[in-house]
C-alpha cells in the first residue's frame, strides 16, 4: 500500500468529526491541554472509559490530537500530526470555535451540518466542479458523473449546510460563513489556492465571519 493511501482523507475526517460525542471529546482535550487522562475525560463527559478510548483514538487517527503514555496512563493533547497540514488547518479552525465566549450548549449541532456535508466524496467532487464555474443541474451531473437522483440528494445536503446556493438554476459556492467552512473549503479545493489565486477570495471569511 502506498504511503498516500494511508493519509487521512478529507471526507473520512469529516465523517469522524460529524458526531456529537467526538466533538465534545475534541473540545475537552483542547480545554485540558493534555493534562487529563482518558479516565478523567470519560468521567467529565459521563461516558465509559472504553467508549471514550474509541472516540479519542478516532480523533488521533485523523491527526487532530496527539497521544502520550505515562506508565499505564494515556493522555491526549492538542498536538497535530505535522505531516498533515490539513489537520493543522482543521484544528486551528476548531480552536477559534472552542475559544468563543458564551459557546451555546447546542454548539455541535450547527457544526455537524458542515461536517456531514463534507463527509462524502461525491459532495467534494461537486464543490470541485463548482469551483471551476457556476453550473446547472444537468451540467453538474454530466461533469461529475453522478446520477441525477443522487446528485439532487447531495445538493440538498450542501445547500442545507449553506455551502452552496442556487440562483436562476445555476449552482455556485457561497462565501464561508465561519472558520470551519473556510478550512474545509481550502482543503477540498487545493487547486484554487495554488493555481487560481484570483478565486481564493471567496474561501476567506469576511469581517462578520464567526469562529
Amino acid at each position: 500500500m502506498k504511503k498516500d493511501e494511508l493519509r487521512p482523507t478529507l471526507w473520512r475526517t469529516a465523517r469522524a468529526l460529524a458526531n456529537k460525542n467526538r466533538l465534545l471529546f475534541f473540545r475537552a482535550v483542547w480545554l485540558s491541554k493534555g493534562k487529563k487522562g482518558v479516565s478523567e475525560l470519560a468521567k467529565d463527559l459521563g461516558l465509559s472509559i472504553s467508549t471514550a478510548s474509541v472516540y479519542l483514538r478516532a480523533l488521533n487517527a485523523r491527526g487532530l490530537i496527539s497521544v502520550r503514555r505515562i506508565m499505564s496512563h494515556v493522555y491526549y493533547g492538542n498536538g497535530t500530526d505535522r505531516s498533515l497540514p490539513e489537520a493543522q488547518l482543521i484544528q486551528a479552525a476548531f480552536a477559534k470555535i472552542f475559544s468563543r465566549k458564551n459557546l451555546p450548549d447546542d454548539w455541535p449541532a450547527d457544526l455537524i451540518h458542515t461536517l456531514h456535508a463534507y463527509s462524502h466524496l461525491r459532495r467534494i467532487a461537486i464543490l470541485q466542479c463548482l469551483a471551476e464555474a457556476h453550473r446547472g443541474f444537468t451540467d453538474l451531473s454530466s461533469y461529475t458523473g453522478i446520477p441525477e437522483m443522487s446528485l439532487a440528494r447531495h445538493l440538498r445536503v450542501l445547500s442545507r449546510a449553506q455551502i452552496i446556493s442556487c440562483e436562476k438554476n445555476l449552482y455556485s459556492i457561497l462565501k464561508p460563513r465561519d472558520a470551519l467552512q473556510s478550512a474545509f473549503l481550502k482543503i477540498a479545493l487545493p487547486h484554487v489556492v495554488k493555481h487560481r489565486p484570483e478565486l481564493s477570495h471567496f474561501m476567506k471569511c469576511d469581517s462578520s465571519c464567526k469562529g
